[in-house]
């Protein structure tokens, strides 16, 4: 078995190689990626079926090229020998649906056997050579040379790189969560990526390569890598007798205890990805990790950034001043501390899982707002921060930072577990360029900001710098085209988000890189929205012009109505 295995790596690591962008890694919840609406790509011909119209063989062409298999096989299949030598590895490009062929007027030869067809459509972004999508909508226009011999077209000249239609990429790529370290916290965090569909053991060597290669674009600055300059694989990965997948590394012996206690997480939750549920990481032949030579995803899931999965993740509401539980049946449960009590009276909050500890905006009786911190069931202690309108407290993954919009501003307040709270240093200057910031809210894995600003839905990093300071960076709008009159967003995985908005498109599910996009049903709802709250396995609520709504799915697409008659209910879930 072992040397089975150990030849299907070696293979499967010289295609990956070959292919460049064509072949990157995968995810144990495998999941295809589709939206919802999608009727699913047409079964894509193994080659052209009409070669007498060269329009029909590019777009053809465009199908086909959905297909990752064999560097493109199926797509190769639509070429002259002349242009054998396509370069399907240099780029890849994924558009959006609809896209048109037709002649380019500026290929008109008078050779009745030459021409030269337009690809025209809109481009969604492009996958790196390690499967991570940079969006980057654009209309698109790529020129193909086709030929006629005999009877029958084929392309004779195309230019290097791939165009996938997003309906094909959905349903040929799968999506990887690839593990990286936060350097200031020492934990672990998620990085999406998007692989074509492969077995297992390929995967598991490609999925080594995307982490020596380190994190994406939209997470630099705020993630790095373990894994020392220099490092590699010793040799393929290999099976025990016993089952464990054998990964032998090169280049790590010099790290700390700790950094290799890092290595090992990113190793074992990764390929846990790729389903494989335990691994004997080796450094030259020893193991990584002395006396612990085999891990799986339960023995580093302490490392992981955020709260633990044992956290409590109850849905609470803010509804005349005062903090409830939000139950099934409507609001109920008052938080027992001064948050509930009436002792102030709350326009806004945000709890701690991690820290068992609520921010909440008190209304003063001078028409200022202030923010004040403490214990979900305990006494409130006022925070430096105050202002005419304060809103979108939202917590940092450790607990002990609240951010906050003041007058439009977002502002930074440390909440040490003793001692007083203290302003800090927050450069948001790359959010509050976009317009009016209406919405704020940091991830749970703390490394990643939403906001809305300008009507948009905005994500960025968030990058600690020498000395502490904090700067968003690496701000990218998502789905501009299809997402405005934004009003509020918040975080349903660590690579998603749940987007209201007052448009025709109410209320949607976007993944942080922007690439997927699934509309929600809107039955029930009635603008204006007003707030949005999510959480991972949780009911999504939203409050609108009537009440606070529900939707947990099932066979009726509809929201379900959870409080009603009420025009300032704030639903929200922990950070």
């Amino acid at each position: 078995m072992r040397n089975r295995l150990a030849g299907v790596l070696g293979v499967a690591l010289t295609a990956l190689v070959l292919a460049g962008c064509a072949s990157v890694p995968g995810h144990t919840s495998v999941q295809v990626l589709r939206q919802i609406g999608d009727n699913g790509a047409a079964a894509v011909p193994s080659g052209p079926i009409d070669d007498r119209d060269p329009l029909g063989l590019v777009r053809g062409f465009v199908y086909a090229s959905g297909q990752p298999d064999d560097r493109h096989a199926s797509a190769r299949r639509f070429l002259a020998p002349q242009a054998s030598n396509w370069d399907d590895g240099a780029s890849l490009t994924i558009l959006d649906e609809r896209f048109d062929t037709v002649f380019s007027p500026d290929g008109i030869t008078g050779d009745p056997n030459r021409a030269t067809v337009r690809i025209r459509g809109t481009r969604l972004g492009t996958l790196d050579p390690f499967g991570a999508f940079e969006a980057s909508p654009a209309p698109v226009e790529v020129d193909v040379g086709v030929v006629n011999r005999d009877g029958t077209w084929r392309i004779d000249g195309l230019p290097p790189g791939v165009l996938v239609r997003g309906s094909d990429f959905r349903a040929n790529y799968r999506s990887l969560k690839a593990w990286f370290v936060d350097p200031v916290h020492k934990t672990v965090l998620a990085d999406p990526h998007y692989i074509p569909s492969a077995r297992t053991t390929a995967l598991a060597t490609r999925a080594v390569e995307v982490l020596l290669h380190g994190p994406s674009a939209g997470l630099q600055g705020a993630a790095t890598t373990a894994f020392p300059p220099g490092a590699k694989l010793r040799s393929n990965l290999t099976e025990s007798a016993d089952g464990v997948v054998v990964l032998d590394l090169a280049g790590v012996d010099g790290l700390s205890d700790t950094d290799r206690r890092l290595l090992a997480a990113q190793l074992a939750l990764t390929l846990a990805e790729v389903s494989v549920p335990r691994v004997r990481i080796l450094s030259d032949g020893e193991p990584l990790i002395a006396g612990r030579p085999d891990l799986g995803r339960e023995d580093v899931v302490d490392l992981v950034a955020g709260p633990p999965a044992s956290a409590p993740l109850a849905a609470m509401v803010i509804e005349n001043g005062r903090v409830r539980m939000l139950g099934d049946a409507g609001a109920d449960t008052p938080l027992a501390g001064q948050a509930g009590n009436g002792s102030f009276f709350v326009t806004d909050a945000a709890s701690s899982s991690r820290s068992n500890r609520i921010a909440v905006v008190s209304r003063e009786e001078t028409g200022t707002q202030r923010l004040l911190t403490g214990p979900v069931d305990g006494q409130l202690t006022a925070t430096p921060v105050s202002g005419g309108s304060l809103t979108a407290a939202t917590w940092n993954a450790a607990g002990d930072e609240v951010w906050v919009l003041a007058d439009g501003v977002p502002q930074r307040v440390l909440v040490p577990a003793a001692g007083p709270t203290r302003q800090a240093s927050l450069d948001a200057e790359e959010i509050t360029s976009r317009g009016p910031v209406r919405d704020l809210v940091l991830s749970r894995d703390g490394t990643r900001v939403a906001a809305v600003a300008g009507g948009r839905a905005l994500v960025g990093a968030v990058v600690t710098l020498p000395g502490g300071a904090v700067s968003v960076r690496q701000v990218r709008e998502l789905r501009p085209a299809e997402l405005d009159g934004v009003v509020a967003l918040d975080w349903r995985a660590g690579d998603q988000l749940v987007v209201a908005a007052n448009s025709d498109r109410p209320v949607s599910l976007v993944s942080v890189d922007g690439l997927t996009l699934d509309p929600m049903p809107s039955v029930n709802l009635t603008s204006p929205l007003r707030t949005v709250a999510a959480a991972p396995g949780r009911a999504m609520y939203v409050a609108d012009r009537t009440g606070v709504w529900s939707f947990a799915g099932g066979d009726l697409d509809a929201w379900r109505q959870s409080l009603g008659a009420t025009s300032d209910a704030r639903p929200f879930y922990p950070n």
